[in-house]
């Protein structure tokens, strides 16, 4: 999740949070927001960016404030490949 975070402050605008939620799971999430002046995409614009790409990368669903993952279930070197993926469609954005 680190490794998400950082490439995603990388850009103008971005913030991160880290989410866990009180009831259900106590999994870690991470929060990633943005000024979409700046980074010309909506969230549901990364969001189909990223399932449509390859690898497809599927998010938390149900967010329209922010772009919502959580990485419970990557094998080792995964994160790295979202890490990746993120960067290259908020990169295409600025």
């Amino acid at each position: 999740m680190n490794i998400v975070a950082t490439v995603a402050k990388s850009f103008p605008s971005v913030t991160t949070e880290v989410f866990v939620s009180e009831i259900a799971n106590h999994v870690p999430h991470l929060h990633i927001r943005w000024d979409q002046t700046k980074i010309k995409a909506s969230y549901a614009d990364v969001v189909k960016k990223l399932r449509d790409g390859e690898p497809s990368i599927e998010t938390t669903p149900g967010f329209t404030d922010s772009l919502f993952m959580n990485f419970w279930m990557l094998q080792a070197g995964e994160a790295e490949i979202v890490a990746k993926r993120l960067k290259e469609v908020l990169k295409a954005a600025v």
